[in-house]
């Protein structure tokens, strides 16, 4: 739905004259009279410049952020002096603790000074087409689910970001890194395709709608719950994997600068729910029940053939029955070992200890 200012500029005749005027030299200065808190931000550590941290003074910081924003709905950047006639944005996330985690601030900083580039940063020149077919096979589909997953990544904080409140304003940057996060994974995982020689693999019907499930999510902690904490945590070990399993400096530095990117989601999402719990702990509830009905979307993309089987197959290297034993062995440890990470993070968040309740399946190693 549009919407269109109260009236038309080039007819405010008004306006105009005060153009033309101030042109003149005939300054109102009604700006230069505002009274607005005087601060001085000043870097704690000139290697780091200045961050969101040295600019956390009085009305401007984050820590004056209150629980329930009201009256607040404007554009107007936060500590500045407001006027009448601002226009309603519509913003539906007013809670700080629907979304604010203590760490966020140091994840966008950290966001900003590690960022990579796809296109120079990985050493695309070593690679060699054809070399191993079997593995560049693999690795090839690995890429193409991992580009799909990186996608939906990408749209969950762009569904909600126009939602949030222009008071959050860090935490909304902090959702803006981590869409060029993942639009640099999917730039990553595709290019890594396409040097292979073999081209983008299959999609898979089970990943996404696993995928498209996550991204349905009701309400920002439930999304963030889902997208970050839960599927972040096994991202993160897929792309260990492909580190792991690399045979070259190009596949290592890809999975290595991939996976510091995905840890800073996961970061933000037990931080995340960490905050969002202690100041409104009845939620403890309603998100578990999420957990349970949600947590089956890991198994459609962990579990999809079009991941675990060039995993498998990865590890391997060959086709051979007694070397795909070894990498079945791979896959289930791999398996194992993220679901306990994640057993592990949802107890920290605050979520209690799921390992009872959760029907994601236990792997023997």
């Amino acid at each position: 739905m549009a919407y269109y200012a109260e009236k038309n500029f080039f007819e405010d005749e008004q306006l105009i004259e005060l153009v033309t005027s101030i042109l003149s030299g005939n300054l109102t200065l009604e700006w230069y009279q505002a009274q607005g808190a005087r601060v001085r931000a000043r870097p704690a550590d000139p290697r780091r410049g200045l961050t969101y941290e040295d600019c956390n003074l009085g009305p401007y910081g984050y820590d004056a952020i209150p629980e329930l924003i009201r009256n607040r709905y404007s554009m107007a950047a936060r500590g500045s002096v407001l006027v009448t006639k601002l226009p309603d944005l519509g913003y539906t996330v007013n809670r700080r603790s629907d979304v604010w985690s203590d760490n966020v601030v140091a994840l966008y900083e950290e966001a900003k000074s590690r960022r990579w580039a796809p296109a120079v940063d990985v050493p695309w020149g070593e690679l060699a087409a054809g070399a191993d077919p079997v593995r560049d096979a693999a690795r090839a589909q690995l890429c193409t689910l991992l580009e799909e997953v990186a996608l939906v990544a990408m749209e969950m904080p762009s569904k909600w970001v126009f939602s949030i409140n222009q008071e959050l304003l860090e935490l909304k940057s902090f959702l803006c890194a981590q869409m060029i996060d993942e639009a640099r994974h999917v730039e990553a995982c595709r290019k890594r395709a396409l040097a292979s020689g073999q081209g983008l693999g299959r999609a898979s019907t089970s990943a996404e709608q696993a995928l498209k499930e996550l991204l349905s999510a009701e309400t920002y902690p439930e999304a963030s719950l889902g997208m970050n904490l839960l599927l972040g945590g096994f991202v993160l070990a897929m792309y260990r994997a492909i580190a792991t399993l690399a045979e070259t400096r190009a596949d290592r530095l890809l999975g290595t600068l991939a996976m510091q990117d995905v840890a800073r989601s996961v970061a933000y999402g037990v931080g995340h729910m960490r905050y969002h719990l202690a100041h409104q702990p009845a939620k403890v509830v309603a998100l578990g029940e999420y957990l349970d009905r949600t947590e089956h979307v890991v198994l459609g993309i962990a579990g999809s053939p079009e991941f675990l089987e060039p995993l498998v197959l990865l590890a391997a290297g060959s086709l051979d029955r007694e070397r795909l034993a070894v990498g079945s062995r791979f896959a289930r440890r791999w398996f194992a070992a993220a679901l306990e990470e994640y057993f592990e993070r949802a107890a920290s968040a605050g979520l209690g200890d799921r390992r009872e309740r959760s029907r994601l399946p236990r792997l023997d190693s």
